[in-house]
Formats: C-alpha cells, sequence, structure tokens
C-alpha cells in the first residue's frame, strides 16, 4: 500500500474509532438524559453520567493512540471482547443484552476482530436505541474454518413481513454512517452481513466470516 492509501486507511480507521467509542457513548447518553427528563428515572440519569465518563476514557484513549505503543499487541480474543462489549451496554442502557459464545476457539487477527467487534456493537447499539425490543440476544457461534455473529432483538415481532425468515443484505439508502462504515469494514475482510425479519425471533442481523 503506497503512502496515501495508508493515510486514508488511517483516518477511515480514526473515523470508525471516534464513531464507536466517543460518539456511541455520547449518543447513548442523550438517550439516557431525555429518559430521566421525562419519567424521572434516576437509574437513567446514573447510567447517563457511567456514559459520559466513558466518553472521557475514550477520547484519552484516542489521544494516546495518536502515537502508539511501540511493544506489540496482545492476540485478540474475540470472545471475551464481545461478552465486555455486552457487559458494557448492560451498564450503559436500559435494555437487556446477553451474549452466548459456541463453539471452539478461531484465530482472528487484530484487525479483523476489531472490525468485527464493532460491526457487532453499532448492530447492538442499533438494536438498543431505534428497536422495539425487550431484550437483545448476541451470539457468537465458531467452527473450525469460520465464524458467524448473529443479533437478535427479543419480544419485537411486529416488522415481521413477506420476507419472514429470509436472510438478505441490508438495503443500502437510508443507512446512517454506522452502519454502512460497518459493512464497508467488513468487507475489507471478506465478511458478510445479513438480516431478516423472523416471526420467531423478531429483527435479527448476521455477520458471516470465513478468514482467508
Amino acid at each position: 500500500m503506497n503512502e496515501a492509501g495508508l493515510n486514508e486507511a488511517r483516518a477511515r480507521h480514526f473515523q470508525q474509532r471516534l464513531h464507536d467509542g466517543l460518539g456511541q457513548c455520547l449518543s447513548l447518553a442523550v438517550m439516557q438524559i431525555d429518559q430521566a427528563e421525562a419519567v424521572a428515572d434516576a437509574d437513567a440519569l446514573r447510567r447517563a453520567r457511567t456514559l459520559l465518563r466513558d466518553a472521557l476514557h475514550e477520547l484519552r484513549a484516542l489521544i494516546r493512540s495518536v502515537e502508539p505503543p511501540a511493544n506489540a499487541a496482545a492476540e485478540p480474543d474475540l470472545p471475551a471482547r464481545l461478552n465486555a462489549c455486552v457487559r458494557r451496554l448492560n451498564a450503559q442502557q436500559a435494555v437487556p443484552v446477553s451474549c452466548t459464545i459456541e463453539g471452539l476457539s478461531l484465530y482472528v487477527s487484530a484487525p479483523a476482530c476489531d472490525i468485527l467487534l464493532g460491526a457487532t456493537r453499532e448492530l447492538l447499539v442499533n438494536a438498543c436505541k431505534h428497536g422495539r425490543a425487550v431484550g437483545v440476544d448476541a451470539r457468537l457461534s465458531i467452527l473450525p474454518h469460520r465464524l458467524s455473529i448473529t443479533v437478535t432483538e427479543r419480544g419485537n415481532t411486529a416488522d415481521a413481513g413477506p420476507h419472514a425468515d429470509t436472510w438478505r443484505r441490508p438495503a443500502g439508502p437510508g443507512q446512517g454512517l454506522g452502519l454502512r462504515a460497518a459493512r464497508q469494514g467488513l468487507s475489507q475482510i471478506g465478511a458478510r452481513l445479513r438480516w431478516r425479519h423472523s416471526v420467531a425471533g423478531g429483527v435479527q442481523a448476521r455477520i458471516s466470516w470465513v478468514p482467508q
């Protein structure tokens, strides 16, 4: 990759980190503040304070990342990071999120791990913010040479329609920055994003990836 291409990749990565970390924390904080003001919800106010502290932490991390440390990063652990992501979401907002890990370990490089986790978090946050679900499930299924991550809204069957139980690509127009960036990142590693409206499980999105 030439210097121009490298700089472009760095800019996209920084933009993605701004959206996935600082941007999502602030967006969720606003949602919790609105909830606290609407119904005098003390728990929502507590979550908003936590989110603002998380946003400051992410801002400091972004500042430090401008000059990355010389030592190599530890090998990524996708299941552990996904579990940590779910725990943070449960502390940040009121919609309960669960996580299930199936299968044996599979090596995932650090860049691929970041892309898969960032796309999954985007799907989870969107389900919590925009859906009508009473809960959200994340399921990481690992097979010897491939993996899938499925995000399912629980208790939301109103959107089931003529495409129920049929996996398809998400429509292009109308997508927000986060989902567009997630799809672009997934395409870089050869991963696919599909979704469906299922009568049995509500709205579902699935990331499928075969390491090359």
